[in-house]
């Protein structure tokens, strides 16, 4: 199985992107040829970020064969109806073809939830049944729900997506995410995991889904850690503590869960997750809107193909 590695995107503070650049960015992603792009989803957060759907819808406006999914939805801050729309327009804009990925998880802040209401006790329960209402408006007209959260009847979206309901990837590293992986899940997209974290994952993943009569993929997961490419190994290191200066982690745990360095470097850290058996990355550009198509050009021109 080939590897495929997509490349993530978000805002900085510091030199933040221009929509002009954020194009750029889009068009480049497509002429290298790199799988799929990830924006990442934040709707109450201390640094800046635009809306995940208004990304994704410009992504797909910019081009032809890209990939792409949010990394991650904190679906339980969202209604189920409307997010089923979202991703079948989604998926109509982008040809019908399967390039849209519905990416899941709780969020990495609970006031996501908070601030429209939902409990962070909720918060399992209600992404559950959201998963459930989804898959059912992306197949049928005239849908009913009854659950415990989301109740309606007689719904029917159009257009739905083409070729069956949209694959629903679970983000999260806990043992309580894979088990949603293995009970509902159609793939797992962890993050900033270790190398023999993913492959202790994947072993912990294979025994739920054995519990559940499910079955994932070894292909159906992919780790999204954090890249910066340079060829200059000190102007890499000053990256990295940059990032660390801001992050309550250790250093040994950041280095071995991200990949910062010069090409040889980052060629090192990806290949140890492929070693784990990893086959799908996103790497996550540590830039601002003045490096992110320099960054873009490195991993597409000088990483991504290693691993082809």
């Amino acid at each position: 199985m080939a590897t495929r590695i997509g490349i993530g995107f978000s805002l900085t503070r510091q030199n933040m992107a221009t929509a002009e650049q954020i194009c750029g960015f889009a068009d480049r992603v497509e002429d290298l040829g790199i799988d799929s792009i990830w924006p990442s989803d934040h709707t109450v957060s201390r640094q800046p970020s635009i809306d995940v759907h208004c990304l994704m819808a410009l992504f797909a406006g910019r081009t032809t064969r890209v990939k792409m999914g949010p990394s991650v939805l904190s679906m339980p801050a969202r209604d189920p109806v409307h997010m089923a729309k979202v991703y079948a327009s989604l998926d109509h804009l982008t040809g019908g073809r399967r390039r849209i990925i519905c990416a899941v998880g709780l969020g990495g802040d609970p006031r996501e939830c908070e601030v429209v209401g939902v409990p962070r006790s909720e918060r399992g329960a209600r992404m559950r049944e959201g998963v459930e209402v989804m898959r059912k408006l992306w197949v049928s007209p005239d849908v009913t729900h009854q659950g415990r959260f989301y109740r309606f009847e007689n719904v029917t979206i159009e257009p739905r997506p083409v070729g069956g309901p949209l694959d629903v990837w679970i983000g999260g590293n806990s043992d309580l995410a894979l088990k949603r992986v293995a009970r509902y899940g159609d793939g797992w997209m962890p993050s900033f995991l270790s190398p023999t974290e993913f492959r202790e994952g994947m072993r912990k993943l294979a025994g739920f889904t054995k519990e559940t009569g499910r079955t994932i993929d070894d292909d159906e997961a992919g780790v999204l850690i954090l890249a910066h490419v340079s060829d200059d190994a000190s102007a890499a290191r000053s990256i990295a503590d940059r990032y660390l200066a801001r992050a309550p982690i250790p250093e040994k745990a950041f280095r071995e869960r991200s990949a910062i360095g010069t090409v040889t470097e980052v060629r090192e850290r990806v290949q140890a997750y492929v070693d784990a058996g990893c086959q799908k990355f996103v790497l996550f550009p540590v830039a601002g809107g003045d490096e992110l198509l320099e960054q873009t050009e490195a991993i597409g021109t000088q990483i991504i193909p290693h691993f082809r």
